[in-house]
């Protein structure tokens, strides 16, 4: 990837974590009912707890939960106006949020207190992943990963390994450990992925404890990873680049995404399961899969919606999801199909 390309990267971190200055507000009362309308913020990431409890982040410390599988939400006081870049919601219930500079906090009683944790990072976290109610891992700017054992409340630092095989760090003089890392994803409590600039994919097969690298036929940078057992992953990113591993990342290859008009834009985000996946990404990218995510399909959106661009994806076990983007944009999908929330 040529410098160019790699400042396209940084900038889509840097407007991630760009927020104001945080409050001193501290949060103490239940998530309290929003109108659609009110949700205007930019937002990054979502969850789900159950198949119709899932939380949703985004900029000014937005945090919105939802009960009904997204068909109405409630607003969070987290008590600062710091943007969340991710969000993770764990097997016990609770709920983290990562943001800017290493940021974090946890709520274990739905939203209605929540607590800072001491990361340490002082990088943007920019997404978070808990396996298990106690062992989390982050990562973020410039090879950021942190781990956790005891459920946030302490974080040890992991080092990347510095042996990855792309040549474009030589060529453009970078440390293998000052990789970008965009997003992680954990199939099993052991095994897990992460994926950053230069097309780099790493695993673990310790909870996150060390990391490998892995070969990826690709070297633009990719924003998003997520697996739906520890052999089928998909990753994507800049220049529409989408693949896919059947065998647990030993191998990867480029899927064919169908060609659009104008520009190659990004895919920041993908979710498959069983034969239905979605993927999203700037300007209205929105592709589907219907046969498990081994071919992909543009879906045409309205006109209204084709300036939007779309940060995260989160689908339940029941295959209902709920994909976030630019200004308040919530599409959500019941198997292959979808449509906008709307509201009051």
């Amino acid at each position: 990837m040529n410098a160019s390309r790699r400042r396209l990267a940084l900038s889509l971190a840097a407007a991630l974590a760009s927020c104001l200055a945080s409050t001193s507000a501290r949060a103490g009362a239940a998530p309290q009912p929003i109108a659609r309308h009110e949700i205007r913020q930019n937002l990054f990431s979502a969850c789900f707890s159950s198949d119709t409890d899932g939380w949703v982040v985004g900029e000014l410390g937005r945090v919105y939960h939802t009960t009904d599988g997204g068909n109405t939400f409630a607003i969070a006081d987290t008590g600062t106006r710091n943007a969340f870049l991710a969000v993770a919601c764990l097997p016990d219930g609770s709920v983290v949020v990562t943001g800017p500079k290493g940021a974090a906090m946890k709520t274990s009683d739905g939203g209605t207190t929540w607590q800072t944790l001491q990361t340490g990072a002082k990088r943007a976290l920019l997404s978070v992943a808990f396996p298990t109610k106690d062992v989390g891992v982050a990562v973020g700017d410039f090879g950021t990963i942190i781990r956790t054992e005891d459920g946030g409340k302490t974080w040890t630092t992991i080092a990347l390994p510095t042996d990855a095989a792309l040549p474009q760090l030589e060529e453009q003089g970078i440390d293998p450990g000052d990789i970008l890392l965009y997003d992680i994803a954990f199939p099993t409590p052991e095994r897990g992925f992460a994926v950053g600039e230069f097309g780099a994919v790493f695993t673990t097969a310790d909870g996150g404890k060390t990391w490998t690298a892995q070969k990826s036929p690709v070297e633009n940078t990719l924003f998003g990873v997520y697996f739906a057992d520890e052999k089928n992953g998909w990753a994507t990113g800049i220049e529409e680049s989408l693949i896919h591993t059947t065998d647990g990342g030993q191998t990867w290859k480029k899927l064919q995404v169908p060609p659009r008009k104008g520009f190659v834009l990004g895919i920041y985000d993908v979710a498959v399961k069983g034969n239905v996946g979605w993927a999203i990404g700037e300007s209205g990218t929105l592709l589907r899969t219907t046969d498990g995510g081994n071919t992909w399909e543009r879906v045409a959106l309205p006109i209204r919606l084709a300036a939007n661009s779309f940060r995260g994806i989160a689908v339940s076990g029941r295959a209902n999801g709920i994909i976030v983007g630019s200004e308040g944009e919530i599409l959500l999908t019941t198997g292959d199909q979808f449509h906008e929330l709307k509201g009051s």
